[in-house]
């Protein structure tokens, strides 16, 4: 299976619910539909009929959906989709609530971007996955329309190169990329974003780092994250 990207489309991120809303009488006894709701980054599975049949969680839990689910957004069959998953848990039993999609940008060297925008964003937080898997973002998108029509943003990373240390571990640097694409910024939206590990151009060992570089609203920050391999 592989990974299926999401690059671009910041609406991409909406919550898409999955089961129908509970009644103001199911929360006044505490027990409802939500009650126990989680949410989890997770790699989701599809099937060969682009159904999701398990997730799993950056922490190594497998949840299984039985039926297997349809998820407006989700088409490529046979496929891993990063989303972020609220389900309910009660023991052993699954219920799935709903899903945000989980921007996963392609990388590509610095020299073969002919016009790299790093457009500002509003950086919210950033961590690395439990399994060293992703390296993760939270980020704010302003956003708007003209005219009710709603053009297109795009976001990226490029690979700025590899710095052999002398204790021969690396640095890796990589640069966050952001076209605004002339949309009007007149309200936030709030996205994630991951990065696999896997798909940096380059050989990671333990205690290697791995720089990312934003263009923020105050200015250009780096976040350093040590490999875990």
């Amino acid at each position: 299976m592989r990974l299926t990207k999401h690059i671009s489309l910041f609406f991409l991120c909406a919550f898409v619910a999955i089961l129908a809303s509970c009644t103001s009488e199911d929360y006044s006894t505490g027990d409802g539909a939500l009650s126990y709701m989680r949410a989890d980054f997770v790699e989701a599975y599809t099937d060969n009929q682009a159904m999701i049949t398990r997730a799993v969680t950056d922490d190594g839990e497998t949840l299984p959906f039985t039926p297997p689910i349809k998820v407006e957004g989700i088409s490529t069959p046979d496929s891993v989709y990063r989303v972020l998953l609220y389900y309910n848990k009660v023991e052993d039993n699954i219920k799935a609530v709903g899903m945000s999609s989980v921007l996963v940008p392609t990388i590509r060297a610095v020299n073969d971007i002919k016009n790299k925008k790093t457009d500002p964003v509003q950086f919210d937080s950033s961590w690395l996955s439990h399994n060293g898997k992703y390296i993760n973002f939270g980020l704010t998108i302003k956003a708007g329309t003209v005219d009710g029509k709603a053009d297109k943003q795009s976001v990226g990373m490029a690979f700025e190169g590899i710095t052999e240390r002398a204790d021969g571990t690396k640095e890796v640097r990589l640069a966050f990329l952001h076209n605004q694409n002339g949309v009007p910024e007149y309200y936030s939206v709030n996205t994630y974003l991951s990065i696999p590990i896997d798909s940096i151009p380059a050989s990671l060992n333990a205690e290697d780092d791995v720089t990312v570089k934003i263009n923020t609203y105050k200015g250009e920050i780096t976040k350093t994250f040590r490999c875990k391999k």
